[in-house]
């Protein structure tokens, strides 16, 4: 008899076999562990599909998953709940950072794990990492032959990287893809969202998936296993403050796929599996928070590269600047100066946080970039919002605001007034002697702030991804409390990455296209199971 693992129910027989230590893990996953375990659980009703293999998730990782079952024999479902497909890998970068020698790989992904992975998956992923461009070969990507490519920490550098990317974005890299899971014939349902996993209270298997699709409950069976590709949960609040930065709701968003909001981590969790890396993610930088919130993805960067010799400053609510405004934010592992929390007075004392430049600075762009981030992002790549350069539209929003004066900005935006104005007295005092005493900015970076009206712009954080999720193990398989394998499910991408501490720009693509590959293949190779 198969049973269905909710993400609000879970099975007693399988919770036990699994554990105390998934009560920790259902809990962190926004589920009561005492309401899962008394939910009684329903038998399917039916099969509206049947597969081999059902791929979560139509990323770069679960196409390559789809691709690599369906060549090894298998029938296969993409399940994909965004009405278009993608996921983050489709509004990456694209690039891929590939180390060029097995043995300085594990070198260099040991000292960036910090101990999160153990020795046999450093092998792994060494091995499938130095394996990407057999892979591009291999499914018929063109490539241009690799170039260097620097490291992040270049203190750690050993592992002697190149580089390969899709021009000019990730985007390019998923059409690819998307073309050859066509080629093959393979089955995608798009505005198709898992809901949960169907297991066998007997074995633990898992054989399918209860998915919601047009309106309308189904069930897919899954003969051989299920891969979840549905990337990490960067668009989900509740979980976001349960691992990082309560109480921050509104001003963190986005930069990828807004679809990716746990659902790999609730299902997996249910069915028993161990979380990893949950605390790890990537910033991408500063954005727009108004049109942020509005779209429910970052847009507008605002980047210091753009503002050299410019009179702007980042202040808090008290009006005092808090970091550096040069400060590289994108991949940092340090803790972001505007998310420093103040123990006396319990808040968050930089956020909110606000972009003051004066009429100067704003007629030259300052560090707004209207298009957001580049070639990619989610809002640039599907056309979320044109931003454009109605200067007067961006105000009438409320998104810009403008004064004659510093004391009437400040009450607009409800920044302290004295504080505001000693700031930038003091800022100003800065660029005449070019000496930043507060923050050491660079004195080519500064420019006086005094010609009226001025400006202020609410500041969000943009989030690139999050790295946690269900523990797997060189094969994609995914593991319980005590690394054991959950019978038939398999995860690959920036869902339970590789990436616990230290993250090499350039990896998550990678990693999505050859853990896919595995997982796919692994999957397929599994016998069908019997009822």
């Amino acid at each position: 008899m198969n049973k269905i693992i909710d993400n609000k129910e879970i099975n007693r027989r399988t919770f036990l076999k699994r554990t105390v230590a998934g009560i920790g893990a259902i809990g962190m996953a926004g589920l009561g562990a005492a309401e899962a375990m008394t939910v009684n659980l329903q038998q399917v009703p039916k099969w509206d599909h049947i597969s081999d293999v059902v791929v979560i998730g139509y990323g770069a990782a679960g196409a390559n998953a789809a691709i690599a079952a369906h060549d090894a024999g298998a029938k296969i479902i993409i399940l994909e709940k965004m009405p278009m497909a993608g996921g983050n890998s489709g509004v990456c970068f694209g690039a891929m950072a590939i180390p060029n020698g097995i043995p300085e790989a594990i070198d260099y992904y040991r000292k960036l794990s910090f101990g999160t992975v153990d020795e046999d998956m450093l092998q792994g992923f060494a091995e499938a990492m130095v394996g990407v461009y057999d892979l591009l070969d291999k499914l018929g990507a063109q490539h241009k032959p690799p170039i260097k490519w620097h490291s992040t920490f270049p203190a750690l550098q050993k592992a002697n990287l190149s580089t390969f990317r899709f021009n000019p974005s990730g985007k390019d890299g998923f059409e690819f893809l998307s073309g050859l899971v066509r080629k093959r014939g393979i089955k995608a349902m798009l505005k198709t969202s898992a809901q949960s996993l169907v297991q066998s209270c007997e074995t633990g298997d898992i054989v399918g998936v209860k998915a919601e699709s047009e309106g309308k409950e189904i069930y897919i069976k899954a003969r051989r296993g299920v891969v979840l590709s549905c990337g990490g949960y960067e668009n989900n609040p509740e979980m976001f403050g349960y691992y990082n930065f309560p109480g921050l709701r509104d001003f963190i968003f986005p930069l990828g796929n807004p679809g990716n909001t746990g659902d790999g981590l609730k299902m997996a969790s249910a069915a028993g599996s161990y979380l990893w890396h949950t605390a790890s993610l990537q910033w991408a930088g500063f954005c727009a928070k108004e049109p942020s919130k509005k779209f429910g993805v970052a847009i507008g960067a605002i980047s210091p590269r753009l503002a050299q010799g410019h009179g702007y400053i980042y202040v808090n609510k008290y009006g005092k600047r808090f970091m550096r405004e040069t400060n590289t934010v994108p991949h940092t592992k340090n803790t972001l100066s505007i998310l420093y929390f103040d123990h006396e007075h319990t808040e968050y004392s930089n956020v909110p946080a606000y972009l003051i430049l004066d009429e100067k600075t704003y007629q030259m762009g300052g560090p707004i970039r209207r298009e957001g981030f580049g070639q990619f992002g989610y809002a640039n790549v599907h056309n979320i919002y044109d931003w454009n350069n109605d200067k007067n539209m961006d105000m009438e929003k409320g998104w810009i605001i403008k004064a004659n004066t510093i004391a009437d900005l400040a009450g607009k935006v409800k920044v302290d007034s004295k504080g505001l104005e000693e700031t930038i007295n003091r800022f100003n005092s800065y660029c005449i002697t070019g000496k930043d005493l507060a923050f050491n900015r660079n004195s080519d970076s500064m420019a006086p702030i005094e010609k009226p009206p001025y400006y202020a712009l609410e500041m969000g954080l943009a989030l690139v991804n999050t790295q946690g999720g269900p523990k797997h193990n060189k094969y994609g398989q995914v593991l319980d409390p005590y690394d054991k394998p959950i019978p038939r499910l398999y995860a690959a991408g920036e869902l339970g990455s590789f990436f616990g501490f230290l993250y090499q720009e350039g990896s998550n693509y990678p990693e999505a296209w050859v853990f896919g590959h595995i997982a796919g293949k692994r999957a397929a190779s599994e016998k069908p199971f019997k009822e």
